[in-house]
């Protein structure tokens, strides 16, 4: 337990691939370096998407560049079982962020941003540079072992292409004008989409697109949740139902 707890406490930082020996550079190396001024002879944690922890021992910290012996893997036990993909429409300011960084949170597996009729934000807008940053930040914080990639914007006939041709064995559509519609997850189901709108919603015409496209058409309550909010809170419901919150 001891050693276990240990672990959890390691500083993580991801890299490209893993070797015996790795060598971290640009910013991974300044954070290491600069601003938790690590010392020869500590350890730390790699990952680089495997699905593995790789405990590594610091040699020696120079001016551009910190070099490490890796010395030990493991299995990485936050990863969900499911694949899970969310879209979500595109949203002002720093909502894209709050969302990226709780999908990440809570196991999702890829973000595809999106632009529908009532969507309030040009597709320009939406640095996905950033976005991947923060997804991989807090991939870092939450103990997960890959990063969920932040895709470019889909147009509508996009998002439809996207749904069609993802090979998803369950989408889950949370429309706001449902009538009725209770979430359940199929136990067979491992690759599973969601999908939420902006702040202006869906036209009657796109939600019929969605359905006629496979979803599974559900609702989220009678309360008028934030767009931010129901995207948190449908990625935490079917992870919760597909087992990965344990």
């Amino acid at each position: 337990m001891e050693r276990l707890f240990a672990k959890k406490k390691m500083r993580r930082f991801f890299v490209e691939k893993i070797n015996e020996t790795v060598f971290l550079r640009g910013e991974e190396h300044k954070h290491l370096s600069l601003v938790l001024r690590a010392r020869a002879g500590e350890r730390v944690v790699l990952f680089c998407g495997d699905g593995l922890d790789y405990t590594a021992r610091i040699d020696s910290v120079g001016q551009n560049e910190t070099r490490l012996a890796v010395i030990e893997k493991s299995s990485n036990t936050a990863e969900p079982p499911i694949n899970l993909t969310l879209f979500f429409s595109a949203l002002k300011g720093d909502k894209n962020d709050l969302v990226v960084q709780k999908a990440t949170e809570l196991g999702v597996g890829g973000l595809r941003p999106f632009i529908s009729e009532f969507t309030q934000v040009k597709k320009e807008s939406l640095k996905t540079d950033r976005l991947n940053k923060i997804a991989l930040e807090a991939a870092k914080q939450c103990g997960r072992s890959s990063v969920p990639r932040v895709y470019p914007p889909l147009d509508f006939d996009g998002l439809l292409d996207a749904l069609k041709g993802g090979g998803y064995d369950s989408v889950i559509f949370a429309y706001e004008n449902a009538e009725s519609g209770g979430l359940s997850i199929d136990a067979d189901s491992k690759n599973i989409a969601v999908i939420v709108g902006g702040e202006g919603g869906f036209c009657g015409r796109e939600a019929k697109a969605i359905a006629d496209a496979g979803a599974k058409t559900v609702t989220l309550g009678k309360r008028i949740l934030r767009a931010e909010t129901a995207s948190i809170a449908l990625c935490a419901l079917v992870m919760h139902g597909a087992g990965g919150l344990k």
